[in-house]
């Protein structure tokens, strides 16, 4: 099974630089909290609210882009393997596309 992770840019770091370490504290663990176990981060803080916002936005949208990235992939893949199993109807004879390597390998 593979391993949930997401990345941790430098301009999240820095703005865990700036907080307090009570603040990095609980923002780290609600980050965290957030990504591997859908849980919502509450606080009375309204500065890590912000910022909590701020990067939850950044981290969902890497994910939309990743599950986008797959299917578009997936797609295409669907699309070559059609393409590469479709032969055309000449007459009466079916005639089938084949790659260099199996068109040396009848002859």
């Amino acid at each position: 099974m593979k391993e949930k992770n997401f990345k941790f840019k430098a301009k999240f770091a820095e703005l865990v630089n700036d907080m307090t370490d009570k603040q990095a504290g609980e923002f780290i663990k609600a980050i965290s909290n957030y990504v591997f176990n859908n849980k919502q981060f509450e606080t009375k803080d309204e500065y890590l609210k912000g910022i909590f916002l701020y990067v939850k936005n950044e981290l969902d949208t890497a994910e939309r882009n990743s599950v986008n990235g797959k299917k578009g992939a997936d797609k295409r893949l669907e699309i070559k393997r059609r393409n590469n199993a479709i032969g055309v109807i000449v007459g009466s004879v079916i005639v089938t596309s084949t790659t260099k390597k199996e068109s040396e390998k009848h002859e």
